[in-house]
């Protein structure tokens, strides 16, 4: 794996890792899922060369594709501390998945932290506790608690704070390494209720 130092592409050497993780699922058969392109617009001198880029359109999320018939949005976010902020996710990274969930469409959070533990979150979960924070930022109101979110058959209380340590998360969340991929973060979708019926 390549390591990017700079504040961009932090955390592009776990996409590159999923990228690969991806390829297998390909070749297994039972997954395609590919990386969304960012768009980037060249910056021109005088004389016309490129001396520079800077992002046209923002990408949705890092990945689309689907799992065995299931439509499925993964964005990717990783962490080399021992927490993950909930507005990790973009705005329009929000909006996306918020449109792309559904009964029958996964739209799912996979956390890495520090490339030694993974979480596949589910975005109603992720939603629910991002929403909550996101509402109560710079306000002088005491912090609520967020709610309790039930979703694919599964409960979940997040930590009454706007990050997550690996605790925080349910187990059925957590991916370990190994398997035909490497990372075998799409079968969490096996354990959601009423998506593969």
């Amino acid at each position: 794996m390549r390591s990017y130092n700079t504040f961009a592409n932090r955390g592009r050497d776990f996409e590159d890792f999923v990228i690969q993780v991806n390829d297998l699922y390909t070749r297994s058969g039972k997954a395609v899922v590919y990386k969304v392109p960012t768009e980037f617009l060249p910056i021109r001198d005088s004389t016309g060369q490129i001396k520079s880029c800077k992002v046209e359109h923002k990408s949705c999320v890092d990945f689309l594709g689907r799992y065995n018939s299931i439509p499925v949005a993964v964005e990717t976010k990783q962490t080399h501390t021992g927490r993950i902020d909930f507005d990790a996710v973009q705005p329009h990274q929000a909006a996306f998945l918020d449109a792309w969930t559904t009964d029958k469409a996964v739209g799912m959070i996979l956390v890495s932290f520090g490339l030694r533990r993974f979480f596949a979150v589910p975005w109603p979960f992720w939603r629910a506790a991002r929403n909550t924070w996101a509402a109560q930022k710079g306000t002088a109101k005491k912090k609520r608690a967020p709610p309790t979110v039930t979703a694919y058959g599964q409960t979940w209380t997040p930590p009454p704070m706007a990050s997550a340590a690996p605790e925080d998360f349910l187990p059925a969340w957590e991916v370990n390494l190994g398997g035909r991929t490497g990372l075998p973060y799409l079968e969490t979708i096996e354990k959601l209720e009423g998506v593969l019926e």
